[in-house]
C-alpha cells in the first residue's frame, strides 16, 4: 500500500482553508486571515491528525518562494518612479526609524536585543496584498495617497531582502562588526547587479525561445525550473530559499512574457501558498492569544502608533499635504504578509523562539483586521482633527497644517462663470484639456503639490489645499462659478466638497464621479446634479460600437442606450 500520509494532511489543510477562507471573504476581510485562523484551528484541535509535519514544511518552503517568486515578477519599477522621491527615501527612513525605534521600546515589553531587532524589523513592514486590495475596492489605487503608498510598499517589499541576509548573521556573530555591513550591503548590490545583467540579457532570450514553442505546459516547466534553480543557488550559497526566487522573479519580469508567465504560476503558487499560511497558524494556539493578550494589544498599539507618526512626519516633510500625509500614514500601520516570511525564516533557523514567532503573527493579524476600518475612518478622523485645531488649538493647527500645506495668499481671482475642477488625475485633466480647447474658464484644485508647480508653469489657474476644504473653495470662486466638477473618488470627500459648494453657491451645478452604483442616489440626494461612472459610461461606448458593428441604424442604436440608461437610473 502507497504511503498517502501527505495526500489526507493535505486534505485536512485544504479543506480547513477552505472553511476560514470562505468565512474572512463572507466577514470581508482578508483572506489571508481566514488561512492562518485555519492553521490555528489544526494546531490546536487536530495536532495528531497531522503525522507528515516534516513534508508539510517542506511543501510551505515552496509556497514562499513561488510567492516571492510572483512578487518579483509584479515589481513594477515603472509604477516606482511615479513616485520615486517619496516612496524610495520615504520607505528607506521608515523602516529604518521604526527598526530603531523598536530596539529602543520592545525591551520595555521583555525582549531581549536580538528579539527587538527581529521584531521591529518583521513590524516595518506593510502589507502590499491588503492595502492594493482595499484601494482597488474603493477605486482609490491611482489616487495620489493611493500611488504613494503602492510605491512605499514596493520599497518595503524590496527591503525584504537584506533583511533576508542581514538577520541570521547578526544571530550568527551575536553582534554584527560594523566593516561587515557594507560587505553585506554589497552583496546585495552584486546580486541586484547580476539580476539587472540576466533579466535584460540572457534569461529574455531564453524565455523568447520556449515561447516560440508555443507550449503553455513548457513555459511553465521552464519557468519553475528557473525559479527552484536560483532558490537552491541561494541555499547553496549560505543564503535564504526564498531569496533565490525572489531574484527569478525579478529576472523575469523584465521579459516580455512576464503578464503570461504570472498567469500561469499564479494558481500553483496560490495553492503552495496557501499551505504556508495555514503552516503559520499550526504554531499559533488560542492558549498563548489569551494568556498574552494584553502583550499583543500593547505591541499592536505601539506599532500602530510608530508607523503612523513616522510615515506621517516623512510624508510631511517631503512636501505633500497634510490630508495626503495622514491618509499615507493610516494606510500603512498594519504589519505585512512578509513579515510571515521573515518570522519563518527566524523559526526555521532558531533565530528566534516560539514565543517571539506568535507575537509577531499576533500582531500582524491584529493590524490586518483592523486596517479596512482605519482606512474608513481616516477621512473623518482627519477632517474632525483638523477642525478642532482649528478652534481649539490654534497653535497646533498653525505648526502642523498652516505650516506644511502653504496655503497661498488669499486675494481675490478674476473668476466668473467657470468650472472648478477638483482633482487634476486622468479624469480632470482631460476634462481641463477640453475646457481649454473650447476657451471655458476653469480653476483647478489640488494637493498635489507636483500638480500645482506643473500647472503654474503653463499658465492655468490652479488652487494648492484641499478640495473639501470650505476657505479653499471661497478662494477658487465657488460663489462665482457656474459648475464644480468632483473628479476625486472619496466617498467622504466628495460629501464634504458638496456640501461646502451648496454653501457658498446655492445654484451651481455639481458634476460627481462614481465607481459604485449604490452612490447615485445618495449623490443625488445630497444635491449632485450628475453621476458620471467611469465604468458605466466605457459600456456605453462599447455598446454603441458593437450595436453599430451589427448594422443598427443610429435611431435603434440612441433608443437602446436611452432605454439601459432609464435602467441604470440616468434617464
Amino acid at each position: 500500500m502507497p504511503d498517502l500520509t501527505l495526500v489526507f494532511d493535505l486534505l485536512i489543510i485544504l479543506v480547513l482553508a477552505f472553511i476560514g477562507g470562505f468565512l474572512a471573504k463572507k466577514f470581508r476581510q482578508p483572506l489571508i486571515l481566514g488561512y492562518i485562523l485555519a492553521g490555528v484551528t489544526i494546531g490546536s484541535l487536530a495536532v495528531s491528525a497531522i503525522a507528515g509535519r516534516g513534508q508539510l514544511e517542506s511543501l510551505a518552503e515552496i509556497g514562499v518562494a513561488l510567492l516571492l517568486f510572483s512578487l518579483g515578477i509584479e515589481f513594477s519599477f515603472a509604477r516606482l518612479s511615479r513616485v520615486r522621491e517619496v516612496a524610495f527615501w520615504g520607505g528607506l527612513i521608515q523602516i529604518l526609524s521604526c527598526i530603531f525605534l523598536g530596539i529602543l521600546i520592545f525591551p520595555r515589553f521583555g525582549f531581549d536585543f536580538y528579539s527587538s531587532l527581529f521584531l521591529a524589523s518583521c513590524f516595518s513592514l506593510s502589507s502590499t496584498a491588503v492595502v492594493t486590495k482595499i484601494l482597488l475596492e474603493k477605486g482609490e489605487l491611482d489616487s495620489l495617497p493611493g500611488e504613494i503608498m503602492v510605491g512605499w510598499l514596493l520599497i518595503q517589499d524590496l527591503a525584504v531582502l537584506p533583511m533576508l541576509l542581514i538577520l541570521p548573521r547578526i544571530a550568527v556573530l551575536e553582534s554584527l562588526p560594523l566593516w561587515q555591513i557594507p560587505l553585506i550591503l554589497g552583496k546585495v548590490g552584486v546580486l541586484l547587479l547580476l539580476v539587472f545583467i540576466l533579466g535584460r540579457v540572457v534569461v529574455p532570450k531564453i524565455l523568447d525561445r520556449v515561447a516560440a514553442v508555443n507550449s503553455r505546459e513548457i513555459l511553465l516547466l521552464a519557468v519553475v525550473a528557473l525559479c527552484f534553480l536560483a532558490a537552491s543557488g541561494t541555499y547553496a550559497l549560505g543564503l535564504s530559499f526564498a531569496l533565490g526566487a525572489f531574484l527569478a522573479g525579478l529576472i523575469v519580469s523584465e521579459s516580455s512574457q512576464n503578464h503570461a508567465i504570472f498567469s500561469e504560476i499564479r494558481p500553483l503558487r496560490d495553492i503552495f501558498s496557501i499551505v504556508f499560511f495555514v503552516s503559520l497558524g499550526m504554531m499559533l494556539t488560542p492558549g498563548f492569544l489569551l494568556s498574552h493578550l494584553g502583550q499583543i494589544l500593547g505591541l499592536a498599539f505601539v506599532v500602530i502608533i510608530i508607523k503612523l507618526i513616522v510615515v506621517l512626519a516623512l510624508v510631511l516633510y517631503l512636501g505633500y499635504h497634510s490630508k495626503t500625509a495622514f491618509l499615507v500614514g493610516v494606510g500603512l500601520v498594519q504589519v505585512g504578509e512578509f513579515s510571515f516570511v521573515l518570522a519563518r525564516t527566524g523559526i526555521s533557523q532558531n533565530l528566534i523562539t516560539a514565543d517571539v514567532y506568535s507575537y509577531i503573527l499576533s500582531v500582524a493579524l491584529l493590524t490586518i483586521v483592523l486596517t479596512p476600518f482605519f482606512f474608513n475612518l481616516a477621512p473623518k478622523v482627519y477632517t474632525k482633527v483638523r477642525k478642532t485645531t482649528s478652534t481649539r488649538f490654534p497653535k497646533i493647527y498653525s505648526l502642523v497644517f498652516a505650516r506644511f500645506d502653504r496655503r497661498q495668499a488669499l486675494e481675490e481671482l478674476p473668476l466668473e462663470n467657470h468650472v472648478v475642477i477638483c482633482g487634476f488625475g486622468r479624469v480632470g485633466s482631460w476634462l481641463g484639456r477640453a475646457c481649454q480647447i473650447s476657451e471655458i474658464p476653469f480653476i483647478v484644485v489640488d494637493f498635489n503639490q507636483k500638480v500645482v508647480s506643473e500647472l503654474k508653469e503653463k499658465g492655468i489657474s490652479v488652487v494648492y489645499g484641499d478640495p473639501a476644504d470650505l476657505e479653499v473653495l471661497d478662494f477658487a470662486q465657488v460663489d462665482k462659478a457656474k459648475a464644480i466638477v468632483i473628479a476625486i473618488p472619496d466617498r467622504h470627500t466628495q460629501e464634504l466638497v458638496i456640501g461646502n459648494a451648496l454653501t457658498l453657491n446655492s445654484k451651481i451645478n455639481i458634476i460627481c464621479r462614481s465607481h459604485f452604483e449604490e452612490d447615485q442616489a445618495r449623490l443625488k440626494a445630497l444635491g449632485v446634479q450628475t453621476v458620471i461612472m467611469p465604468e458605466f459610461e466605457a459600456s456605453l461606448s462599447m455598446i454603441h460600437r458593437i450595436l453599430q458593428a451589427f448594422g443598427e441604424e443610429k435611431e435603434e442604436v440612441a433608443g437602446k442606450i436611452k432605454r439601459i440608461k432609464i435602467e441604470h437610473g440616468m434617464g
